[in-house]
């Protein structure tokens, strides 16, 4: 079940909340491609973007966290450990076993709706701590 973005996610931090959007895009993307299995092509091509802008947005959010003094910045930078863990577990599964259903039930578990969760709890309390 692909997830979509919706104004509960905003953070109020237009450059972030831009980002977001495109890596719920990348991983609905990646979890299209391994449900419908378009192919291993197509698959590795979605997730090594997902992978360098993964890492591009949480290099840039904790930036800001750190910056801000955002008493979640530890929390944060933790919780990014540990979703690119699983990215690179599910990079592997791609690698060594191809699409299939339970790797896009991980995708949408681990992935996607972690991901959504950890906006809502996570990423707005950066709001309320720039000037």
């Amino acid at each position: 079940m692909s997830l979509r973005w919706t104004d509960s996610l905003k953070t109020g931090i237009p450059e972030i909340d831009q980002q977001h959007k495109q890596l719920i895009d990348q991983m609905n993307l990646l979890y299209d491609a391994i449900k419908n299995d378009k192919g291993s092509e197509e698959i590795k091509n979605i997730m090594t973007f997902l992978q360098s802008y993964v890492n591009q947005h949480f290099g840039y959010e904790e930036t800001c966290m750190h910056r801000y003094k955002c008493p979640v910045a530890t929390e944060n930078k933790e919780a990014h450990l540990q979703f690119i863990n699983s990215l690179n577990e599910i990079k592997n599964e791609i690698n060594t076993k191809g699409a299939s259903i339970s790797l896009a039930i991980k995708v949408n578990q681990n992935l996607l709706e972690w991901f959504i969760n950890h906006i809502k709890k996570i990423d707005t309390q950066l709001k309320a701590c720039i000037p």
